[in-house]
């Protein structure tokens, strides 16, 4: 939670229970790809092994909070799709870490989870991006109060299980039987 962009995710739907993301630093034309999302439905999440649900994190205060707009589109019509997204789980990587400065994509892509309550977003990324986007963060939470989540709730091992997660990259000699293309793996 200590780094935080601005995201804009333009969407597919590969289907009903699942969505693809590109995801871009700013809405302008010269915007850099900064990483992906999937979506997927909570029937679709259900069915995840343990060990992967702790890597999605939920939509549910995203959307209810305001956070989570889509500029231009109009309110019923936004608030329409939103009441099925605050109902799902991503997974999202990002693979240039604008925050840093960085020119280019360096270094191995981030895992990242979502905002999932009060306290934790920075309010100056936020007001700016209001004043930019023309959104009223506090209305949008007032409209979005009737929104439910999961069926189930939250599942528990979403959002990192309630922990912090962090990616390790290991180098590892496999023994010498093995091809010579395939005696080092990264893990």
């Amino acid at each position: 939670m200590t780094r935080q962009v601005e995201a804009h995710h333009y969407c597919g739907h590969q289907n009903e229970e699942m969505r693809q993301c590109l995801i871009y630093d700013s809405p302008e034309a010269n915007a850099r790809l900064i990483g992906l999302e999937y979506i997927v439905s909570e029937n679709l999440f259900m069915t995840l092994p343990d060990e992967e649900k702790r890597l999605w994190h939920s939509h549910e205060y995203e959307v209810k909070s305001g956070l989570l707009v889509m500029p231009g589109i109009p309110g019923p019509i936004e608030r329409r799709d939103l009441e099925l997204v605050c109902k799902t789980y991503g997974k999202v990587y990002h693979f240039w870490q604008v925050d840093k400065g960085d020119s280019l994509p360096l270094g191995l892509p981030q895992l990242m989870m979502a905002f999932t309550r009060d306290g934790q977003v920075n309010n100056e990324l936020v007001q700016g991006c209001g004043k930019r986007l023309g959104v009223d963060y506090e209305k949008e939470r007032e409209n979005r109060e009737y929104m439910r989540g999961p069926e189930h709730g939250i599942h528990p091992l979403a959002n990192g299980g309630g922990k912090g997660l962090k990616t390790v990259l290991r180098e590892v000699d496999l023994p010498n039987d093995q091809p010579p293309s395939a005696t080092r793996v990264f893990v």
